[in-house]
């Protein structure tokens, strides 16, 4: 799986073997291997690994899928699906990328990069 982009690493974690039921606000990277059901929300970049499962409301930077995501999404820059990826919801993101193998079922909405003031 791609890590994140250089100089980041994943200062929250989920761990392969915890499931987690509720709200997560953050303003840093997160990285989910194991289970969460719920609220997302980060102002930083979101990796679901190949592990991770997602059930809920997601809001990231940058998110980058690798495992399973169900429900709604929402990207202020890119949203990228590996191979292993499956989404199922609704997905509103600036850049989408989908790698060959990946399953994307839903809606998806492309929104206009922010104009720098």
């Amino acid at each position: 799986m791609p890590k994140m982009s250089q100089n980041q690493r994943a200062e929250t974690i989920i761990g392969d073997a915890t499931s987690f039921k509720g709200t997560i606000i953050s303003k840093e990277n997160i990285r989910i291997d194991g289970k969460h059901e719920g609220e997302l929300t980060t102002q930083r970049d979101l990796v679901i690994s190949e592990s991770g499962q997602v059930k809920g409301i997601v809001q990231a930077d940058n998110i980058l899928l690798g495992g399973s995501l169900e429900g709604e999404l929402k990207s202020t820059h890119k949203l990228m699906l590996l191979p292993s990826a499956s989404f199922q919801g609704k997905a509103e993101m600036v850049t989408l990328i989908i790698e060959e193998g990946a399953r994307f079922q839903g809606e998806c909405q492309q929104k206009e990069k922010e104009k720098r003031k």
